[in-house]
C-alpha cells in the first residue's frame, strides 16, 4: 500500500497494530502504482516490486524469514525497534518476520526471495503473508461492488454459448476439470488469479503489461495452464489466444492493461472466448460433437 505523503510517526509503528492502522489510513488515499513481477527458477521464488519516488510503503505482514535485495534506488525503512535506516542500492539482508515500513526517496525496485517449489502465486501470497482483516474485507466490498458493472460480459457469454452451440452445463464442467492442467513453467509473469466480479475465479494484472507483450502460456505439449482455464469471457476484452505451430497456446494482451495500484490487483485479463473457440476449431459442430 503506498500514497504520496509524509506521515508522523503518531500510529507507534514500531508495533504491527500501529503498522496495520497506518495501513488501514492509506486506503484511503490516492492510489500509486506498485508494479509486481513474480519470478520463478527451480526451487525459488522472487517477488519483485517496483515503487515510484517519494511514496510511503506499508509493506506485507510476512510469515517467516526471507531475503531482501534492493536492486536500484534509495529508501528509507523503519525497522522492528523504531530506528530508522536509509539503504542505498544494492543492498541486501535477511528480514525477520513481520513487515516493514519505508519512504522511497527515488524509485525503487525491491525484491524479496524465498526457496520453494510453489508457482501458483495466489497460494503464495497465502502462505508467505499474513492479510490484516481490514485489507480482506476492503478487497471483499471492492468485489462486490464491481459485479454489476460486468453484467455486460455475463450476457455476452450466454449470447456467446448460443453462437457457438456450447451447452452451458459443458463449459462449466470443462472450466473446472484439472486432469489435463499443469502449472505455470519456470519464468516472470505478471499475474496473479483471484476472486473475480464476473464470475468465479480469474486472472488480474499486478504490473503494467504493453499491447502485443506476452501474458502466460495458456497450453503447452497439450497441458493446461492456470492462464488456460482460468481467465474470464469479456465482451470488450484485453487479450487474445494465439496459437503456435505446434499446437502450444500463448495469452498475449490485445491492449494495455493496468497493473496494481496501493497493494490491489490490476485489471482484470479477458479473453473473448468465441475468439478462443475458433483458433480451436471448437465452434458449433465440433461443440456439439464433444458434448454427446
Amino acid at each position: 500500500m503506498s500514497t504520496e505523503l509524509v506521515v508522523e510517526d503518531k500510529y507507534n509503528l514500531a508495533t504491527t497494530e500501529g503498522k496495520h492502522n497506518l495501513a488501514e489510513q492509506l486506503l484511503k488515499t490516492p492510489y500509486v502504482p506498485n508494479a509486481i513481477v513474480h519470478r520463478f527458477g527451480p526451487g525459488v521464488y522472487i517477488r519483485e516490486a517496483t515503487y515510484p519516488a517519494q511514496t510511503l510503503i506499508v509493506g506485507q505482514e510476512h510469515v517467516g524469514e526471507h531475503i531482501n535485495m534492493l536492486l536500484k534506488g534509495s529508501i528509507n525503512v523503519l525497522d522492528d525497534n523504531g530506528n530508522l535506516m536509509t539503504l542505498h542500492a544494492p543492498y541486501m539482508f535477511v528480514a525477520k518476520p513481520g513487515s516493514k515500513i519505508g519512504f522511497t526517496l527515488t524509485e525503487v525496485v525491491w525484491q524479496n526471495i524465498y526457496a520453494t517449489t510453489e508457482t501458483d502465486v495466489e497460494t503464495l501470497e497465502k502462505t508467505l503473508f499474513v492479510a490484516p482483516k481490514f485489507f480482506k474485507d476492503h478487497v471483499a466490498t471492492t468485489i462486490l461492488n464491481n459485479v454489476p458493472k460486468h453484467q455486460e460480459d455475463r450476457d455476452d457469454f450466454e449470447l456467446m454459448l448460443k453462437e457457438t452451440g456450447w451447452d452451458k452445463s459443458v463449459v462449466e464442467k470443462l472450466s473446472h476439470y484439472r486432469e489435463d492442467c499443469i502449472p505455470f513453467p519456470y519464468g516472470n509473469y505478471s499475474i496473479i488469479s483471484g476472486d473475480s466480479p464476473i464470475q468465479g475465479k480469474g486472472m488480474f494484472a499486478t504490473a503494467y503489461i504493453r499491447k502485443n507483450e506476452t501474458i502466460a502460456p495458456m497450453r503447452l505439449d497439450g497441458k493446461r495452464t492456470p492462464a488456460g482455464y482460468l481467465v474470464n469471457h469479456s465482451k470488450n476484452p484485453n487479450a487474445k489466444a494465439v496459437l503456435n505451430s505446434n499446437g502450444d497456446m500463448y495469452l498475449i494482451a490485445s491492449k494495455t492493461i493496468e497493473g496494481m495500484r496501493s497493494g490491489e490487483v490490476g485489471e482484470e485479463i479477458t479473453l473473448d472466448y468465441r475468439q478462443v473457440m475458433l483458433i480451436n476449431n471448437l465452434w458449433d459442430g465440433e461443440a456439439k460433437c464433444l458434448q454427446e
